[in-house]
């Protein structure tokens, strides 16, 4: 594989996993390595000229079947996860990574020795498990027949858990918002859709609301055991920073 040569120029795309992939195609084509790759929701004014490239799905599909071809279906799944981490500069890593894979072939996702590799094995073990905390740490409020929630993770969790909650809610509707990314998902008539949402705010409770909610606290509070009484050990399983969003600790 021929060299690439460092550019003093951004990469700005939309923020979706086949936008990545067209700025991989943009990297790959034009031999050269970018000095960052922005989202436009990250998007702002800099010293270097940005060259905002457009999603093309005939591209992007190109590169997941190169992908899937010259590396493996594994390494495509794992760069779709690694998207939705917050590590910094996720997207160069990323691309480093597909380089380094061109390279040595399906070995890559073994190679956790390798700093690029391990770094994104480690973002993406974050997410699994910050995905998988919400699962049990999420609350819903009842407003108007609609269930509404509000989050605030590190990552980008919602890919990851709400499906969870459609499945356990089947029948109802409710809503999710993430307020780190902007984003919610929305849950009706056995649809699931993601969307960007920088406006919405959790409605207020009515009395109905409010009253349930103090039913749930007193059972929480009238089911501890006072004598047993362990925060360093509630603080292992149920970190503090999830607490806020959760109607027992309001």
């Amino acid at each position: 594989m021929k060299n690439f040569t460092k550019q003093n120029i951004i990469y700005g795309y939309d923020g979706t996993f086949d936008g990545f992939l067209c700025c991989a195609f943009e990297s790959f084509s034009r031999r050269e390595i970018p000095s960052a790759i922005i989202s436009e929701k990250d998007s702002q004014p800099g010293l270097f000229g940005q060259f905002n490239i457009e999603t093309d799905f005939g591209k992007s599909e190109r590169v997941k079947r190169s992908v899937n071809e010259k590396i493996n279906p594994d390494a495509l799944i794992f760069l779709r996860d690694s998207l939705c981490t917050n590590l910094p500069d996720k997207e160069l890593v990323m691309l480093e990574f597909m380089r380094l894979g061109y390279k040595t072939g399906s070995k890559i996702m073994t190679m956790l020795s390798d700093n690029i590799v391990n770094a994104l094995n480690k973002a993406v073990r974050f997410l699994y498990n910050e995905s998988h905390h919400y699962k049990g740490f999420i609350r819903f409020s009842e407003v108007d027949g609609l269930f509404v929630s509000s989050i605030k993770p590190k990552n980008f969790v919602l890919p990851y858990t709400a499906p969870h909650f459609a499945q356990r809610m089947p029948e109802e509707k409710f809503i999710i918002i993430d307020e780190t990314n902007k984003a919610a998902c929305v849950y009706e008539k056995w649809k699931l859709s993601l969307f960007d949402a920088k406006d919405i705010t959790m409605p207020k409770t009515d009395e109905k609301e409010t009253f349930y909610r103090n039913l749930w606290k007193t059972f929480h509070e009238t089911i501890a055991i006072k004598e047993r009484f362990n925060p360093k050990c509630q603080n292992t399983h149920l970190p503090k920073r999830y607490r806020d969003r959760m109607t027992e600790f309001l």
